[in-house]
């Protein structure tokens, strides 16, 4: 029976008959398959608002699973705008920071080494502490890859294979018990351990396994398409016995298989649940019809897939264009100039470009910056990435876990205190023959003649520091002040000498200050943790006022006014890799179906029939994708672009220089030529600021 209160909610949102359908479900699992702009964030909200003002469950009682700290934060926030008050929700997140969470808590049942204060390795750790054992073990860095290494581990722990260790031979095997027993050592864990540990607790510990269900009365997953074998298995316990799980995802966005995400867990959901009731979300309230029905067109040459189609009553827009160019350098300045041309329409925060490859940026921005169309890449080296961010967060790190070798490792000759390669053996191998951490090896050591006089006073002050930044954190100064007072202290602002370096450290110091704010003992490793559970995705600013470049698979969960997709060429996009699987080129449609519905009013798709790869010049075809949307009405197949080279137009500009005159029109003030420039820019110039030639 349909509670009232849902009736309020579906008069003030005005939505359409299938979301009402879904916000009224009542118990046991649920299936809602939400197409691109459909509205699932409004239907997720909307029925976790239900739950809790029919005081069926309190906030506290709701796990929300999510893979992206900003929509776990959008969630939060409408729930509560929706309910007009500030509520806890102390289980929305994304799986590893809930995970975190709990682990944390129950940090005394995982057994080993491991406390409270343990430290999560992101992928630069992972690969030194790789390299690390790789070298130790005298094996060939070439044979025994530290970043294949790295993929395979991560990739079995996804799948939950780990407990078989399947590698190619002994000397794998053998790296990967280095590496797991270093972590272990380390009171460390990467972002694998998070899930895989979670659930082992789970499954190893029925007290605690009947806690967890016991705390969870409604179980909510986001992008459930994006979910891997271990994310799987663990939902399934959650939800149990009582099976109220709500997922919301579509099959036609699932583009992380290459990381282990699973697309059979939403195809068969309902094999994996009898009980399931689907919903469908086939309304866009995104696109225009012109770009919903080209992306239709594009994916429903897909098998692998549910049965809908998406539609949409928006206004129509204009049409899709499709453009061919020489080579990328012609296709980066054709964007540049119609993005430039175009900011009286699309403000530069209004517009994305997306590609396939980090690579394909490049040229991009060497254009954007002729030009001074503002940009910002997401996706590349990462502020936390940073040399010296990363030294401040190592500090951070080796005095909340001084086990942590890594970040040991990292800051014990920054700024240099003369510890030789030797002396750094010496002390490895006094820590692991003790049961003392890293600090209390240092300090041990200092009665013993490991140092020379001048190491020995460095060592010293790096000691004494840690302890005055501990004592000010516990007379209650902020972790900035006092964390500020030890890099001058340590003399670290003197090493860095160098403005920009400076100001990132500068930066690192708001963003702690900044998480501080509301909160009564600031943590400093669940400071830490935050960052390395956070993407750059996170740190989207919408107000900024940049063009965005990203790679599509940053792109999923986005929209934009206006979309450029470049690169659209076979062995490109879709990837060579996926040209003799059928799954991934699925998959790799899949991807280009996500780039394509990001936009809102306008979309611009290019291929290059040349392009320079590696130092070569590859010539390429268009993307099959290109042939099996041509045929549709809503495509616009433009020219592409020709220089005039009638000297009676040739004319100069005082900022672009020589160029041709190809069409004026009468602006409200002035007339106003469009020019081809020798630079290869086509711009929009008043007649006045030009000068015959």
């Amino acid at each position: 029976m349909k509670n009232s209160n849902v009736f309020t909610l579906i008069s003030e949102d005005n939505l359409n008959k299938n979301q009402i359908e879904a916000i009224s479900h009542s118990s046991g699992p649920a299936l809602v398959l939400a197409g691109a702009g459909s509205g699932k964030t409004r239907v997720l909200t909307l029925k976790i608002t239900s739950l809790i003002r029919d005081k069926l469950c309190g906030s506290n009682q709701i796990l929300g699973l999510t893979f992206t700290n900003k929509a776990a934060n959008e969630m939060k926030a409408r729930i509560e705008k929706n309910i007009g008050s500030k509520l806890d929700f102390p289980w929305v997140g994304t799986f590893h920071s809930i995970s975190y969470k709990i682990l944390r808590i129950n940090s005394a049942m995982l057994g080993g080494t491991f406390n409270n204060n343990f430290s999560i390795y992101d992928p630069s750790d992972q690969l030194k502490l790789l390299k690390k054992i790789i070298k130790d073990l005298d094996l060939d860095n070439n044979k025994y890859d530290p970043s294949r290494m790295r993929g395979k581990i991560d990739s079995l722990k996804n799948s939950h294979l780990y407990d078989e260790w399947e590698f190619d031979d002994e000397k794998e095997l053998q790296i990967a018990k280095k590496y797991q027993l270093a972590l272990e050592q380390s009171n460390s864990m990467d972002f694998g351990d998070l899930i895989l540990k979670f659930y082992e607790l789970m499954t190893k510990n029925e007290s605690f396994k009947v806690k967890m269900q016991n705390l969870f009365k409604y179980v909510f997953v986001d992008e459930y398409q994006d979910t891997n074998i271990i994310q799987f298995k663990l939902i399934n316990l959650l939800a149990s016995p009582e099976k109220n799980l709500f997922a919301v995802g579509d099959e036609d966005q699932s583009i992380y298989g290459w990381r282990g995400a699973n697309i059979d867990n939403i195809l068969n959901f309902k094999k994996y649940f009898p009980e399931t009731k689907i919903y469908k979300l086939e309304q866009n309230y995104r696109s225009t019809p012109q770009i919903l029905n080209v992306s239709n067109s594009l994916i429903m040459n897909n098998s692998e897939r549910l049965e809908k189609k998406m539609w949409t009553s928006n206004s129509a827009g204009s049409m899709v264009d499709l453009q061919e160019y020489s080579d990328d350098r012609e296709e980066a300045k054709s964007i540049a100039c119609k993005i430039y041309d175009n900011k009286k329409n699309y403000k530069f925060q209004d517009v994305a470009v997306f590609y396939r490859t980090n690579a394909q940026s490049r040229v991009l921005e060497e254009e954007f910056r002729k030009l001074g169309v503002q940009y910002r890449i997401f996706g590349s080296i990462s502020f936390y990435e940073r040399s010296e961010v990363k030294d401040c967060l190592s500090f951070l790190k080796f005095i909340s876990n001084p086990n942590d070798e890594i970040a040991f490792d990292r800051i014990i000759n920054i700024p240099s205190r003369g510890v030789g390669k030797k002396t750094l053996e010496k002390l490895k191998s006094i820590f692991q023959n003790s049961e003392n951490n890293f600090l209390q090896t240092l300090e041990t050591c200092l009665n013993s003649n490991v140092f020379s006089k001048k190491t020995f006073s460095s060592i010293s002050n790096l000691i004494k520091e840690i302890s005055s930044f501990k004592l000010n954190l516990e007379t209650y100064k902020s972790i900035s002040e006092s964390f500020e007072l030890f890099l001058k202290n340590i003399s670290y602002f003197d090493f860095l000498n160098d403005e920009d370096r400076l100001g990132n450290v500068s930066e690192l110091l708001n963003f702690i200050s900044e998480y501080e704010q509301g909160i009564d003992k600031p943590d400093i490793n669940e400071f830490l943790n935050s960052i390395m559970l956070s993407s750059s995705i996170d740190q989207m600013n919408p107000d900024s006022s940049y063009v965005t470049l990203m790679t599509v698979h940053l792109a999923k969960g986005l929209e934009f006014q206006s979309v450029y997709v470049v690169g659209l060429e076979e062995g490109l996009f879709p990837h060579s890799r996926a040209m003799y699987s059928i799954g991934e080129l699925e998959e790799e449609r899949r991807l280009c179906y996500v780039a394509m519905t990001r936009a809102i009013n306008y979309l611009h798709l290019s291929y290059c029939k040349m392009r320079r790869q590696f130092g070569s010049i590859i010539y390429s075809n268009a993307s099959q994708f290109l042939d099996e949307i041509s045929s549709c009405e809503e495509v616009n197949i433009l020219q592409q672009s020709q220089q005039v080279s009638d000297e009676s137009n040739r004319v100069f500009h005082y900022k672009f220089g020589q160029g041709y005159i190809i069409d004026s029109e009468i602006d409200e003030y002035d007339e106003v030529v469009t020019v081809e420039f020798d630079s290869g820019y086509r711009k929009k110039v008043f007649i006045a600021d030009l000068e015959e030639v």
